[in-house]
């Protein structure tokens, strides 16, 4: 990608991020980003093809060390399956309230690829998988983790802690029970 493009995707990125700040994530249109920018939708779509794509990259570096602190924490030999599988949780549900507005973006995309499909989704799978499948049983291990990852859809996440009223703490203990 040549320079200028780069610097370009930066700065939309910049502004989407300060504007997602400012408003919230909801109340931004592509069309403000352009406008706030001076550059035109083509321009904007060229970069991204929609706003769940921008919220995405605006998330990718999180998850990268997100994932980073996940596998140390499997690669700790000191820590049974159980703790491993409780330090993932927590360390996914503070990403979660971190990050709730632009996951919630990515994951309603309805137009393009399913965040199922994106790589984020494919190595939390993978890392959980890696602690929730203790079974001989791969079918059995594959819908573990699938449930577990479906449980955590930010949708699911924001429904349980607004309309059942529960704790993040609350949360993660009940998970860990129903997966122990």
């Amino acid at each position: 990608m040549r320079r200028d493009a780069i610097e370009n995707r930066q700065r939309i990125e910049t502004c989407a991020r300060q504007l997602f700040t400012d408003k919230g994530v909801d109340n931004v249109s592509m069309n403000q980003i352009s406008k706030t920018l001076g550059i035109g939708m083509a321009t904007l779509y060229r970069n991204f093809e929609d706003k769940p794509a921008l919220c995405y990259q605006l998330i990718e570096n999180d998850f990268a060390a997100l994932f980073t602190d996940m596998h140390a924490v499997l690669d700790d030999s000191g820590k049974e399956s159980s703790e491993k599988f409780e330090a993932l949780l927590e360390a996914f549900l503070t990403f979660k309230k971190a990050h709730n507005d632009l996951l919630r973006c990515v994951e309603g995309n309805k137009k393009r690829t399913s965040f199922k499909q994106q790589p984020a989704y494919e190595e939390l799978f993978k890392i959980f998988y890696a602690v929730l499948g203790q079974s001989d049983d791969a079918t059995w291990n594959t819908f573990k983790t699938d449930m577990l990852l479906n449980s955590l859809t930010t949708n699911m996440y924001q429904f349980q802690l607004e309309e059942r009223g529960l704790t993040d703490a609350q949360l993660k203990r009940y998970l860990l029970k129903m997966f122990e």
